[in-house]
């Protein structure tokens, strides 16, 4: 695939990003994890603010990159590009085999993924 190709897929996911964020998601799976999530440091108890994070960083990558600057995108945002949420937050595995019963979540989820795959395959050309 070419940076062209590339760039119109990219333009493609922007419009799917700009859902409401899953909060209803979120708060079921704390509630239906609330032995799992009770175990976790105070630090690593936040999964709405750890998904947001994880969002907003794909999403402000990718404003970058449909603006023409992607030279400007900060090292260590790019950094977190490398990884998906559950590489990244790892206090949270212990639900990514059934993120598919939080529709929102997944949804989300899967279309930011995608979004940083694309980001990732766009970066590695781009900065050849």
């Amino acid at each position: 695939m070419d940076l062209n190709d590339i760039e119109r897929q990219l333009v493609l996911i922007n419009e799917k990003l700009q859902k409401p964020f899953p909060y209803r998601d979120t708060d079921k799976i704390q509630e239906d994890y609330s032995n799992a999530f009770s175990k976790l440091s105070d630090d690593d108890n936040w999964l709405t603010a750890d998904f947001n994070t994880y969002c907003m960083n794909i999403a402000g990558s990718l404003s970058y990159v449909l603006i023409g600057k992607s030279n400007k995108i900060p090292k260590g945002q790019i950094e977190m590009l490398r990884f998906s949420f559950f590489e990244f937050f790892k206090q949270y595995r212990f639900f990514e085999d059934n993120i598919t019963q939080y529709d929102g979540f997944y949804q989300e989820y899967m279309d930011f993924e995608k979004a940083r795959k694309l980001l990732l395959q766009y970066l590695s050309t781009y900065m050849k």
